[in-house]
């Protein structure tokens, strides 16, 4: 048989006494909180009633260290399950005693003949209870029940699940955030499968939604790549999920990242997203009045994404531009957009991180500097060709410069060198007279 100590982090709860005093101390004070007064200095709750005989210390024999007491592990197991059975009252004690309390009881539950396994689900469904009253401390214990288990036990994935949901019921999705880098390590330490590695991804995605969309959607990209890496199916609705939050997302611009996850699905849901890939607001505008369903039926904000596809139309035309010059009245007829608002959408796409530029007001131009490639494809490689001709054509004019440059130089030198020797030839020839 296993041995029940294997399932715990040794010495991560360093609490002082016998497993005896413990369970009868967390007996004593489960029947307090429910309302137990003594009469009398020797007079038991119920539940300590119960349990104190089952847990009354024996002498140990000669092989055992003499100052060790031993309880029978049969009484022992009994003990801890009637305590168990128990603390559900547990949600009474004050935010001061309530993690403390259900410290001791973790502590308890690693003297267990039986094991954690046995009693896990139980802990959770109370620890899960008791969120709603002691939201912060259950967080608290149930990070302490994590890491009381070793980092290579499958019951951390479990336990992992409830502070998920607890976190998400109570509202405290932002103390989850930072530890959820650590997933891959998790994984990897858990042996944790493909399969069910996107399940868990998954989850993660729709419990945050509510909170955090933009977090929601990188989980969900996230177990969407390491389907595709491993032939894991993913249901086409949870694809179509991923797409809608990408397009309400006033943020995420990178949609070329997602195109591929989607390549399985025939929708018009897929139509719009490649029009955020590589399309342009007439494109845009096109869809939208040829299938305004898709917008009511997603819940969809016309307004934002008309905003966001002229951000991405702009990137487009400043891409696409050779020159890297780009002029006003251009964006203005590609925007549709009066001309005096071409500098504000300017500001609005170098701020999205789209482009990098300088603005010309009296040259009425866009010179630029750097810009965001949507996707690459055959157009993009259009654009670099045309590009590399125009920097080839500019370099034949400097080198033609500095040809035309260097015969001047070379005929100027010529001529004061045949100039000196017809200088030099008089003085000769005037001495010689």
């Amino acid at each position: 048989m296993e041995d029940p100590g294997s399932y715990y982090n040794q010495g991560f709860l360093a609490i002082v006494g016998s497993p005896s005093e413990h369970v009868t101390g967390l007996a004593a004070f489960i029947d307090v909180l429910n309302g137990f007064v003594a009469e009398s200095e020797n007079q038991l709750g119920p539940l300590t009633n119960d349990v104190a005989p089952l847990v009354v210390v024996e002498e140990a024999g000669e092989v055992d260290d003499e100052d060790e007491p031993v309880v029978e592990p049969e009484k022992l197991e009994k003990a801890i399950v009637l305590v168990l059975g128990s603390a559900s009252a547990l949600v009474k004690a004050s935010e001061r005693e309530f993690e403390p309390a259900y410290n001791l009881l973790l502590h308890v539950l690693t003297f267990s003949p039986a094991g954690l396994p046995d009693h896990l689900a139980k802990i959770l469904d109370l620890l899960s209870t008791a969120s709603l009253t002691h939201p912060l401390p259950t967080l608290s214990v149930l990070t302490n029940l994590f890491n009381l288990l070793p980092v290579n036990s499958s019951l951390r994935h479990s336990v992992f699940l409830t502070v998920l949901n607890v976190a998400v019921v109570t509202g405290n999705t932002s103390l989850l955030l930072p530890q959820l880098k650590q997933l891959p390590i998790w994984f990897e330490e858990w042996e944790t499968s493909p399969a069910d590695q996107v399940a868990l991804l998954l989850k993660i995605g729709f419990e945050l939604e509510p909170a955090d969309a933009a977090a929601a959607l990188k989980y969900l990209q996230e177990a969407h790549s390491v389907a595709v890496a491993a032939s894991v199916q993913i249901d086409a609705s949870l694809t179509s999920k991923m797409i809608v939050l990408a397009l309400k997302d006033a943020s995420f611009l990178d949609y070329d990242s997602i195109l591929p996850f989607a390549s399985t699905i025939s929708s018009d849901l897929v139509e719009l997203l490649k029009i955020f890939v590589a399309g342009t607001l007439a494109d845009y505008k096109a869809f939208s009045a040829a299938h305004s369903d898709v917008f009511s039926d997603n819940d969809l904000d016309t307004g934002a994404l008309a905003t966001k596809i002229r951000l991405l139309t702009l990137s487009t035309l400043a891409g696409s531009s050779p020159s890297l010059t780009v002029s006003y009245s251009s964006i203005a007829s590609a925007l549709e957009i009066p001309e005096e608002e071409v500098e504000f959408w300017i500001i609005d796409v170098i701020r999205a991180g789209l482009l990098q530029g300088k603005m010309s007001q009296l040259e009425r131009k866009l010179f630029i500097h750097q810009v965001a490639t949507r996707t690459f494809g055959e157009n993009e490689w259009n654009v670099i060709a045309r590009q590399l001709d125009v920097w080839k054509a500019s370099l034949r004019d400097v080198l033609t410069v500095v040809r035309n440059a260097r015969v001047t130089v070379e005929n100027k030198v010529a001529a004061t060198n045949a100039e000196h020797e017809k200088v030099n030839g008089v003085e000769n020839a005037l001495e010689v007279a």
